[in-house]
């Protein structure tokens, strides 16, 4: 299969604390990014955004007159403009942030049938698993298609040094270090194998969608 730089991944990353462990996380999922050619990765930093908590009267999805506020509008945007997602999330209390499940409520269809891989990542020894493994029913409940391969980092900050780079010297760095740019190269060439599918699957799926806008909770 013949790839090409158009194929573009979304790296969310699912915070939007002030001091956060992401920082040197998502430098170093970035760093490795450079050198997987397959694709090209754009940061879509929640913490950017500044959304508001999901509050419509009507379900993304079924609402054709939706008329969102700026910042959504390019949340949607920017996910809607991606072919794949690498999700990077931490594990609060054994979930993913709010931030991150409120980002998601707010989408509608900008998503449908891309592949979504996910990092999880934490200052204990777990490394997110249990976060990961209930996001994944999230993203497939929004038509994404979670891949199967995900990648936890337990202990993070000793993981990682501020930079991004690894500062452990250890046969689990040195592994994730290998595991990494082969999630990322899966990704990419899932996103632009399910390009063909997704543009087919819009036409015929359109005239259905029309008729299913009705309030949702």
């Amino acid at each position: 299969m013949s790839l090409t730089k158009t194929t573009r991944i979304g790296v969310v990353l699912g915070s939007s604390r002030g001091q956060r462990l992401g920082e040197r996380v998502i430098r170093w999922v970035l760093t490795k990014a450079e050198e997987v050619p397959e694709a090209d990765f754009a940061l879509f930093d929640l913490a950017c955004y500044q959304l508001p908590f999901f509050d419509e009267a009507i379900a993304p999805w079924g609402n054709p007159d939706r008329h969102p506020a700026p910042n959504v509008a390019r949340w949607l945007d920017d996910m809607a403009s991606a072919d794949g997602y690498l999700f990077v999330v931490p594990e609060y209390n054994l979930a993913v942030p709010a931030v991150v499940k409120n980002a998601l409520d707010l989408l509608a269809h900008e998503a449908d049938a891309k592949p979504a891989s996910i990092l999880t990542y934490s200052d204990t020894f777990n490394g997110g698993v249990t976060a990961g493994h209930e996001f994944r029913l999230v993203v497939s409940k929004l038509g994404m298609l979670p891949l199967p391969m995900t990648l936890p980092l337990p202990h993070a900050e000793q993981l990682l040094d501020p930079d991004g780079s690894l500062a452990a010297d250890s046969r689990f760095a040195k592994v994730v270090a290998q595991v990494l740019p082969y999630l990322l190269r899966e990704l990419a060439r899932y996103a632009a194998a399910l390009r063909p599918l997704r543009e087919e699957m819009a036409a015929w799926e359109k005239p259905w969608r029309d008729q299913q806008a009705y309030p949702d909770g």
